[in-house]
């Protein structure tokens, strides 16, 4: 019997891992191609993984557990903490950038510093789609 809770944890992260690949070479062009090693063990930028793995997490805990059992609450409450926490970070750097302009600068012309920043909302929300997306499809498989 395979284990649909990590299963689905590990392909949504899979999943995520390869979109910030994809979203890279979008945004920076091949340039970018030296740091897909880098994208795909890192945790920042879009979409967001922490968003990805804890809601697909949660959604097949409760599609296997159902909406009462323990460990669905558990799930439902960690996921929280951690998206909140996620895009909670941005909006302390956002307000480090409005006290500290020069911030703004060194973090913009950095690429590796803009993903250690937190997530944007859009990011969130991506990693989330993503997270249901592949929970949905592994707790059918």
């Amino acid at each position: 019997m395979m284990n649909t809770i990590l299963l689905s944890a590990v392909t949504s992260w899979f999943m995520v891992q390869l979109a910030k690949i994809i979203f890279g070479l979008i945004r920076y062009g091949m340039k970018d191609k030296i740091r897909i090693p880098w994208r795909i063990i890192w945790a920042g930028g879009m979409p967001s993984a922490h968003s990805a793995l804890v809601s697909s997490t949660t959604l097949v805990i409760y599609l296997s557990s159902g909406g009462q059992s323990i460990l669905f609450g558990f799930s439902l409450i960690v996921a929280c903490i951690v998206i909140y926490d996620r895009g909670r970070m941005y909006a302390i750097y956002r307000q480090f950038q409005e006290r500290y302009p020069r911030l703004k600068h060194e973090v913009e012309k950095d690429p590796v510093l803009k993903d250690l920043v937190g997530h944007k909302l859009s990011e969130i929300l991506v990693g989330i789609i993503i997270g249901l997306g592949s929970g949905f499809i592994i707790a059918h498989l």
